[in-house]
């Protein structure tokens, strides 16, 4: 699929909203109330009574003041299953975003109500879809996640149904965009298009002219590996074999035999945590990395140096779409010592803070309103990089333009939640068998 079919024209109306959201931002006399608005547990709360339908103080616009309520987001990431071991860095940065934005005086006056989730691993729909239904009965505006692709194709008509803004830190898969029930979905990380091309292009430069690839039978695995496919032989390269293996597999030497055989001069994983069970696989068939060249991708980009002996992985290259934010890995570290992984971090943090301002601008329990200025907060305004900086300045109603941990966000109305431009990290693995970052470009579609 090329850049131009993934466009999408929709929410026309989201221009003629801003202007009657920022006259009410704009207004000068504000009032600010604490109050308590119950979460229930229940599944006959639905989405649209969200808001409190009390007293007429909650009705956007209303007298001219602030909208006052409750934001209830959901928090939908892995504690299980392939990703768990990513899924705790995302999980702690939004976790730090929501009281980053709490400390800063919330959304609609009161502090964001979280609920937090499990979405499982890919092979167990039944999980995901149980955190949807909980995320639905509990009142969410919002969900962060999911952060498998499969997962959320698994629930994406779900929460479309309920108009429930859903963001996910991590969604690569390009059968997301432009997706028949994406008109409330976005994301922070690029689509496979870029990380796949940026891949292909990179062992293109290092000479080689043949490849064979391996990944798992999912979303994210298909459409990666067609990606790096496309872009690789467009560039005068061959693939000579690709295999693809079920996730509940647990032996590999069929697939890791056919890589070996192929005698392709670069090699491709595409795979989640279960790379740790693939590689000694692929060693044991003859491909040994200090004689072909492999190339790893996001979802495998690990430590291995409690796995394999020193020198294993030495020159596997991988990429990871992201910027490197060290202040935030830092915060992240002291907010919850010992998470293990960075990868997927900084798009967690911006998932938070964009919806959270968005509700802001919308000044509305109104899901429609909310998911416009989804687009509207990034973009046409006073450039800011930090919740509480974009906040003064959407009260004093001002249009503003948040820059985050990831860089510029480039979602537009004409192109749906998609990134239409992301940074991508070009990695190489020592002989500690951790990966460093060499190098990195900018991906544009």
């Amino acid at each position: 699929m090329n850049g131009d079919s993934m466009f999408r024209r929709r929410f026309a109306s989201a221009a003629s909203g801003a202007e009657g959201r920022k006259a009410a931002l704009a207004r000068p006399e504000r009032r600010w109330t604490l109050r308590s608005v119950a979460v229930l547990g229940v599944a006959t709360l639905a989405l649209a009574s969200c808001g409190d339908d009390g007293d007429g103080g909650d009705e956007p616009g209303g007298d001219g003041d602030m909208f006052e309520g409750t934001f209830t987001l959901g928090l939908m990431l892995p504690q299980t299953g392939g990703l768990a071991t990513f899924g705790e860095g995302m999980s702690a940065a939004a976790e730090l975003a929501v009281q980053d934005v709490n400390e800063a005086g919330g959304v609609w006056g009161n502090d964001i109500t979280q609920i937090i989730q499990d979405e499982g691993a890919a092979e167990e729909p039944e999980v995901v879809q149980a955190a949807a239904d909980t995320m639905i009965s509990q009142g969410a505006n919002a969900v962060v996640g999911a952060a498998s692709s499969t997962a959320t194709l698994n629930v994406i008509e779900t929460l479309f149904n309920q108009k429930i803004i859903e963001i996910s830190p991590s969604n690569t898969g390009v059968e997301l965009t432009d997706h028949e029930f994406g008109d409330y979905y976005f994301r922070t990380a690029p689509s496979d298009v870029l990380q796949g091309s940026t891949l292909a292009e990179v062992a293109l430069e290092d000479g080689h002219q043949t490849m064979a690839i391996m990944g798992q039978q999912t979303s994210y695995g298909e459409s990666l590996a067609a990606q790096i496919e496309e872009v690789f032989t467009a560039g005068g390269g061959e693939v000579l074999t690709t295999e693809f293996y079920d996730l509940a597999q647990t032996e590999y030497a069929a697939e890791a035999s056919a890589m070996a055989d192929s005698g392709a001069d670069a090699f491709v994983l595409v795979s989640y945590e279960e790379s740790r069970q693939v590689i000694p696989a692929l060693v044991g068939a003859g491909l040994d990395p200090q004689d072909t060249q492999w190339y790893f991708v996001d979802g495998n980009n690990l430590g291995y140096d409690e796995d394999f002996d020193e020198g294993l992985m030495e020159g596997v290259k991988a990429t990871t779409p992201g910027t490197a934010p060290e202040d935030l890995f830092t915060r992240v570290d002291e907010f919850r010592p010992g998470t293990p992984e960075r990868v997927y971090v900084p798009e967690s943090y911006d998932a938070v803070i964009t919806v959270a301002l968005a509700a802001i601008a919308a000044n509305a329990d109104d899901q429609d309103a909310i998911r416009d200025a989804m687009f509207e907060v990034v973009t046409g305004g006073t450039k800011c990089t930090e919740f509480a900086e974009c906040k003064q300045l959407l009260e004093s109603g001002e249009d503003i333009d948040y820059d985050g941990m990831t860089g510029p966000i480039s979602w537009m109305p004409e192109t749906g939640g998609d990134p239409t431009e992301a940074t991508i990290g070009i990695f190489e693995y020592g002989a500690d068998n951790t990966a460093t970052r060499t190098d990195e470009r900018i991906g544009q579609l």
